[in-house]
């Protein structure tokens, strides 16, 4: 079965498309015997997450080509330009669409909610650079009876689906952040060279280690490179630093943290890993652009909505 060019348009926004997304932050689509032969590379103005149930193809992220395998899911961040490409065969997949700018994200605890934070960041992200953010689906079965409740709510919003979606949504991103804290992201190590693929590795595991305190010297010899070269080498695959690349892992995180209820500011800065709040504050405003305090009041009150 042929579609579109891709799943969504270039010139298609998802905001407004499904009742269930304005209200409670969430709607899925189903697109069985999707094939694609032709790449529309487009940028999405809510999170996606692509459940490719079973076949195999390329997701285009920013225009670099990342072979995608059911039964899997993968990322794509509001505004990043992404498509999907089969071959012959088709792909059988749901699109899960959440708006994280108008309806918060659940509250999950440790080690879930530093997954979440991995998963769907709040503020911008280096994160995806280079590698699609992919991760394997253990049961396949389990996760299309929930995706198929998605989307039937989705598809007839009634009496109840407020709690039904709020629920959903909780079960679909805890089952997400599950497999993230037990194996992370699927390491796009294919077709890299050696060294890239010692920097791919230490990426993957910050990306589940990001609190906890790392230095170069072990960070280089878990890549089995020298130090110098490691530092340099990581800065050019990912874009940042090793110290920036965990500072805005752990800002997204405080993001969370601070969106989702009134703890004291300093008790996110301990468990969001940085030694005192001030050196939060000067790292958070770097990294966001406002202080921990602002973000706070700017995001702390949720999107008030009618229950159906």
């Amino acid at each position: 079965m042929y579609m579109c060019a891709d799943l969504v348009s270039p010139q298609e926004r998802i905001r407004g498309r499904h009742e269930t997304l304005s209200r409670y932050g969430i709607a899925a689509e189903p697109f069985p015997g999707y094939v694609n032969p032709v790449l529309d590379h487009h940028e999405l103005d809510v999170v996606l997450l692509t459940f490719v149930l079973a076949g195999e193809g390329h997701h285009v992220m920013d225009g670099i080509d990342h072979l995608i395998t059911g039964p899997s899911f993968a990322i794509t961040r509001t505004g990043e330009k992404h498509g999907l490409i089969t071959g012959d065969r088709p792909l059988d997949v749901v699109n899960v669409y959440l708006d994280v700018d108008d309806h918060p994200l659940p509250s999950l605890r440790p080690p879930l909610d530093l997954a979440l934070a991995t998963l769907i960041p709040l503020g911008a992200s280096t994160a995806s650079r280079i590698r699609l953010p992919q991760v394997s689906l253990d049961d396949v079965d389990d996760t299309r009876a929930l995706l198929r409740m998605i989307v039937a709510e989705t598809n007839r919003p009634h009496d109840g689906t407020g709690e039904a979606m709020d629920a959903l949504k909780k079960l679909i991103l805890v089952t997400c952040a599950r497999l993230i804290a037990d194996r992370g992201f699927i390491p796009d190590t294919a077709s890299l060279g050696r060294a890239h693929s010692a920097i791919e590795t230490v990426r993957v595991y910050l990306d589940r280690n990001y609190v906890d305190t790392h230095t170069l010297e072990s960070l280089a010899s878990m890549a089995h490179l020298e130090r110098t070269y490691f530092s340099r080498m990581f800065a050019r695959y990912t874009g940042s630093t090793v110290t920036d690349y965990v500072a805005q892992l752990r800002v997204q995180y405080a993001m969370t943290q601070l969106r989702g209820g009134d703890r004291p500011i300093s008790d996110i800065a301990v468990s969001s890993g940085f030694r005192d709040l001030s050196h939060f504050g000067r790292v958070f405003r770097k990294h966001s652009g406002t202080t921990p305090r602002e973000y706070r009041r700017r995001h702390s009150l949720s999107t008030v909505r009618p229950v159906v």
